[in-house]
């Protein structure tokens, strides 16, 4: 079985794929591979936009794992056609992801959202309003791995979880599970909106005026998820009004962020550059998502974490 990675692997890695039976492993850079290191191909470890003709045409391809958790850049509707299986990287970053999510809270609670800016101008200043995330709601749209690390984190310092996906199942660490047609009614009860949402069509858009306003003028909005889930207009409209105490974001839409964005600005937004995914710990995370899966795949001729839904798009 032909396995193509376009994955840099260490010698460690690369002895574990090859101790499995009947594997033939490749290893390529995405920014060198071409359509004929696809050949004969039946796993693809990675993803490049210089594949995408081969991989829409091979006739050996049958199962792809991209090292990330989005998989919006991939040609979905052409693969389910095809019917390729997609695994994803959902789960490997969230640790990372759920430990900066609650450093935006801490922070905001704790203001040193403007402490930073107090030492920059080289001020010895207190603020008003110190407060604690203790016996705080959060709410969390998208209840995932990250969301449940997320939740899992909050329960920890003492926080009340309230958790907002496309059914109500219950998950762990949420203290309460709504669907989404339920969290306009209850989005003013909380503390904390933290988005987790991926980028589909359903979700483009989602956070607008309508949910800034329903939210408590004492909340802040959180978007670790997508850009595109959020009507950045809105959010700026709603912050300029007061309508929100604050916002942190890990993603805008468009990335970069223009530097011509008043956003940059405000004191009560905290900006990282769409780095809470960025840990030194990631990729042998995803490597182990990956051997489990190809483990699973020789032997029982199946994988068993991460299937990625085509029709919701994660």
């Amino acid at each position: 079985m032909k396995v193509l990675s376009l994955v840099n692997l260490t010698k460690k890695q690369t002895e574990k794929i090859e101790s499995i039976s009947e594997v033939e492993l490749k290893v390529v850079s995405p920014k060198k591979v071409v359509a004929a290191d696809l050949d004969g191909v039946e796993v693809l470890y990675g993803w490049s936009n210089n594949l995408k003709d081969a991989v829409l045409k091979s006739e050996t391809l049958n199962w792809i794992q991209v090292v990330r958790a989005g998989v919006d850049a991939l040609p979905l509707r052409q693969l389910a056609d095809k019917g390729v299986i997609l695994t994803n990287g959902s789960g490997a970053n969230a640790i990372n992801i759920a430990e900066q999510t609650l450093a935006y809270m801490l922070m905001f609670v704790r203001r040193m959202n403007l402490t930073a800016r107090h030492q920059d101008a080289r001020e010895w200043k207190q603020d008003d309003g110190y407060d604690e995330v203790y016996n705080k709601t959060v709410m969390i749209v998208g209840v995932g791995h990250i969301g449940t690390l997320i939740a899992r984190y909050a329960k920890a310092l003492g926080m009340k979880t309230i958790g907002v996906r496309r059914s109500n199942r219950p998950a762990e660490y949420i203290d309460e599970m709504i669907p989404m047609s339920e969290m306009k009614s209850r989005i003013g009860e909380v503390h904390f909106v933290v988005n987790v949402l991926p980028d589909t069509e359903e979700t483009m858009g989602l956070f607008n005026q309508e949910l800034f306003q329903a939210m408590s003028k004492k909340a802040y909005y959180i978007n670790i998820g997508r850009g595109k889930t959020t009507n950045m207009e809105d959010l700026i409209s709603a912050l300029k009004n007061d309508e929100i105490a604050g916002s942190g974001l890990d993603v805008t839409t468009p990335e970069p962020l223009p530097s011509d964005s008043p956003l940059w600005d405000m004191e009560n937004v905290i900006i990282t550059p769409h780095d809470a995914g960025n840990s030194v710990h990631y990729s042998e995370r995803a490597f182990d998502i990956f051997k489990r899966n190809l483990k699973s795949y020789v032997e029982n001729g199946e994988v068993v974490e991460n299937i990625v839904n085509y029709s919701t798009g994660y």
